[in-house]
């Protein structure tokens, strides 16, 4: 990738940190990755993850759940669970019930064994990539609250359900499916 005085660092950290051996496909793949990364049309689409990623992070704050790091810098939003009476695996399958999809996540100094966890995380790329935006970050964030502090109750989980496919009704996976 480069010549003197940094083709060894490079190569020690390219090997065997991010590729184990020559793989074609790998390298390929990341070559693609790399090139995409370069155009105009990446910065604003990263710029979109981290936006809908700190509004995600602030409606979430606003629905009192508590965020590990006290927000976000990144395009991930990490929630302690424990003041919502609820584990990371709880939150999880409650989310998979009503149709938003999430991790759940160890916590700094979790005291839970890492299959349950005390905390949940949430990433907004995939969202972003669909078209979603600040309004539906919002919106979403709302739902989760909604559905932390109503997790017994199933008309709540329904009116939270169709919500949620209302919104991704709106931003198909591919172009004229809907």
């Amino acid at each position: 990738m480069c010549r003197e005085p940094w083709a060894k660092a490079i190569d020690k950290a390219v090997f065997p940190g991010t590729q184990g051996g020559p793989f074609m496909h790998v390298i390929a793949g990341k070559a693609v990755a790399l090139g995409e990364a370069l155009q105009t049309e990446f910065t604003t689409y990263i710029e979109g993850v981290l936006n809908n990623a700190n509004v995600l992070a602030e409606t979430l704050m606003n629905e009192g759940l508590t965020l590990v790091s006290g927000g976000t810098d990144n395009h991930i939003v990490l929630v302690d669970l424990r003041t919502m009476g609820l584990t990371g695996k709880e939150a999880e399958a409650l989310l998979d019930e009503v149709g938003i999809t999430a991790n759940k996540n160890a916590i700094p100094h979790d005291t839970a064994s890492p299959l349950v966890t005390s905390g949940i995380r949430f990433g907004t790329p995939a969202m972003t990539s669909r078209g979603l935006g600040a309004r539906e970050m919002k919106e979403i964030a709302q739902l989760i609250g909604l559905a932390f502090k109503n997790p017994k109750n199933s008309d709540v989980k329904n009116q939270i359900l169709g919500s949620v496919r209302e919104i991704t009704s709106q931003f198909p996976l591919y172009e004229g499916l809907k």
